[in-house]
């Protein structure tokens, strides 16, 4: 089924997506983020607070870590440098990409990310993606709208930077609002990742 094309050219000022809510919904953890990748976080991050496991994990899972996968064979949970265009980052094993995950997250906090310039105007464009088009059982439009808003460090505002998809759905923010809350830790989509990498 076609999805419409809506936002071409259209740039959002602040950082949600407006055509759909935000909501509670059921994360299921697949037997692979279970039965690999949470002992190796646990290895790789033994001492790391419940806050930052939690994000790493939700996001692991929005980001299909799975047996088979990009993500999977390069040990990379986080998809981080493996882009829309085919270029891939791997590791040598899937502790080190969860230690990538978590130093990517401590350096957009320390301002070392330049997409991610603390304090200062971001402006994402309305963008095309060619892998968007080409899976059309995405649900997503390949016509992403733009955004534009000052960075705090927000997790919806981190989203919308780090995954492409999450400019044309509220999934994202909601897998990792309701992962949290499933566990305990009450966030919101303007919760920022300086409060949430520390909660216990």
């Amino acid at each position: 089924m076609a999805v419409p094309e809506k936002y071409i050219g259209v740039t959002f000022p602040g950082s949600t997506f407006p055509d759909a809510s935000y909501k509670t919904v059921n994360v299921v953890l697949n037997p692979t983020i279970i039965n690999e990748y949470i002992p190796a976080l646990q290895r790789a991050l033994p001492n790391g607070p419940k806050g930052f496991h939690l994000l790493l994990t939700a996001m692991t899972h929005q980001e299909g870590f799975k047996a088979g996968t990009r993500s999977y064979r390069t040990n990379n949970p986080g998809n981080i440098g493996n882009t829309d265009s085919g270029a891939n980052k791997t590791l040598a094993k899937l502790e080190d990409g969860i230690l990538l995950q978590a130093q990517y997250v401590n350096d957009i906090i320390a301002g070392k990310k330049s997409a991610y310039p603390m304090g200062k105007e971001v402006t994402i464009k309305p963008f095309f993606s060619e892998e968007i088009a080409k899976n059309p059982q995405y649900g997503l439009p390949a016509n992403l709208p733009g955004y534009k808003f000052t960075f705090t460090g927000q997790l919806d505002q981190y989203v919308k930077i780090y995954a492409t998809g999450a400019r044309a759905t509220n999934s994202y923010i909601n897998t990792i609002v309701s992962y949290f809350k499933a566990n305990g830790l009450t966030i919101t989509p303007e919760s920022t990742l300086q409060d949430i990498i520390k909660m216990a």
